[in-house]
């Protein structure tokens, strides 16, 4: 089964109005350089990306998102952990 972590969850945050851009997702969220998502092309985030993502969310507040990031995490790809 494909892995579209990095479509999936940027989709996510951007239908609920908490990013309007990739690069403002990758600064604002993901705590990366705002070219990230760019870079990683078809791959999805690393592990350590998305942990840092869940960590940010469930200190938030934002338990729903932190658990959809959460199982994500769970299924990533080998090539991704």
């Amino acid at each position: 089964m494909p892995n579209h972590a990095d479509i999936s969850i940027y989709h996510i945050f951007e239908r609920r109005g908490l990013t309007r851009s990739r690069r403002e997702f990758s600064t604002n969220w993901l705590g990366a350089a705002s070219n990230y998502m760019a870079l990683r092309g078809p791959r999805p985030p690393s592990a350590d990306v998305l942990i840092g993502l869940f960590q940010k969310l469930w200190r938030e507040g934002r338990l729903l998102l932190a658990i959809k990031v959460g199982w994500t995490i769970l299924w990533l790809p080998e090539a991704a952990r």
